[in-house]
């Protein structure tokens, strides 16, 4: 089975086995969690060569791995605002397009891996968590280029993003994400990448 394959098929094994723990008595869950989101699509602002073949400026085979510490919620509006803390853990994939250099744009595949922390704040109402988070990351992009060489670089960023989460029971949520991501991968070349993902996450 293909990497691009495994992640959803692991995302939906775990929302079929997560309802099953709502059975078992066990005490309310405490402040930490963790969970992991499969990226199925990040969007760059790179531009391609001309006449560049099979450029495709997006890559589906991208995630994120966190875990989060939460602090006091507070009533609000007819639910509650819970704020948190995160160490979240980013993996850009393959990215196919034109990247400038201090000799022009050249054609490659970039990718990239990061590691930040971000604080969040969010809103539940019944089974619904609507979320915002801002904070920074370090990145580390490299580009493989098709006529020969290769660059990496070093980047230390703001990110954000916003996402929505359904609880199927007191430790098991769904999520849907967008995170906005700086990446630079080259001297000349920095982007920032799109990444709405799809996962889970389990309060201990």
């Amino acid at each position: 089975m293909s990497i691009q394959l495994r992640f959803p098929v692991a995302m939906l094994a775990l929302a079929a086995i997560a309802p099953l723990s709502a059975f078992a008595a066990e005490p309310a869950p405490g402040p930490v969690y963790m969970g992991a989101s499969y990226g199925f699509r990040a969007n760059t602002d790179l531009d391609c060569v001309p006449a560049q073949r099979d450029c495709d400026k997006s890559s589906k085979r991208s995630g994120k791995a966190y875990v989060g510490y939460t602090f006091d919620a507070l009533p609000f509006q007819g639910g509650v605002a819970v704020p948190a803390i995160e160490l979240v853990g980013y993996l850009g994939g393959e990215v196919k397009s034109g990247f400038d250099t201090g000799a022009g744009k050249r054609a490659g595949r970039g990718k990239f891996t990061g590691l930040g922390m971000q604080g969040v704040l969010a809103y539940k109402f019944d089974a619904f968590t609507l979320s915002g988070r801002a904070g920074a990351a370090y990145t580390q992009g490299k580009v493989d280029y098709l006529d020969g060489g290769s660059d990496k670089k070093d980047k230390i960023g703001l990110t954000y993003g916003i996402g929505t989460a359904y609880a199927l029971n007191k430790n098991w949520s769904l999520h849907l994400d967008w995170d906005r991501v700086p990446v630079k991968y080259s001297s000349k070349q920095t982007t920032k990448v799109d990444m709405f993902s799809l996962g889970a996450s389990y309060r201990f």
